[in-house]
């Protein structure tokens, strides 16, 4: 069963101790997560197109802009270089495996929210659809395979993300969290 704080339902997963910690706080991000790409709203691709001459310096290759396919908006994914070949990555990956949107918008001084995909912004966590209007917060099942490492210290989940997680249900209701599963 889900834990519930304030009107978010978190997936028990976050609850239960383990050794598993985020890789991207305890080593640095690899740009493991980013491989195939990510699912993107048309919003989201008219906000990154809309600086689609800035991002060019940011990227590993050009990018037509213009051929990304954005005409079936349920199938919206950020483009893939390499696709289906050895080196396949988002194409907004950089050289040094960071992101080039994220770059950017550290660099213009932009906010990250303001042109980074929200999946982007939510990995390595995902939203579940348990029924009709209810959905819960879980770990995606990449990060098990991308972002989450084993070491030594054993402690809660949820607290490996609690920025993602702060992003999404606040500082009060994470604070909650913290009151509720002391470490």
């Amino acid at each position: 069963m889900s834990v519930i704080v304030g009107t978010f339902h978190l997936s028990p997963e976050f609850f239960i101790r383990t050794r598993l910690h985020n890789q991207c706080t305890v080593n640095g991000c690899d740009g493991d997560c980013c491989g195939e790409g990510v699912a993107a709203t048309l919003y989201e691709a008219a906000r990154i197109k809309a600086h689609a001459h800035e991002l060019q310096p940011y990227l590993v290759e050009p990018f037509n802009f213009d051929s990304w396919a954005l005409s079936r908006a349920a199938d919206i994914s950020t483009p893939v270089l390499n696709e289906n070949k050895p080196g396949e990555q988002c194409w907004f990956q950089r050289q040094n495996r960071l992101c080039a949107l994220h770059s950017l918008a550290l660099d213009k001084g932009m906010p990250v929210s303001s042109i980074k995909p929200y999946f982007c912004l939510f990995f390595p966590l995902t939203l579940v659809d348990l029924d009709i209007n209810v959905t819960e917060i879980a770990v995606d099942g990449k990060a098990y395979d991308t972002c989450l490492v084993e070491t030594e210290h054993e402690t809660y989940l949820f607290r490996q993300f609690e920025t993602e997680l702060r992003r999404v249900i606040g500082d009060t209701n994470y604070q909650e969290l913290l009151r509720r599963y002391p470490d």
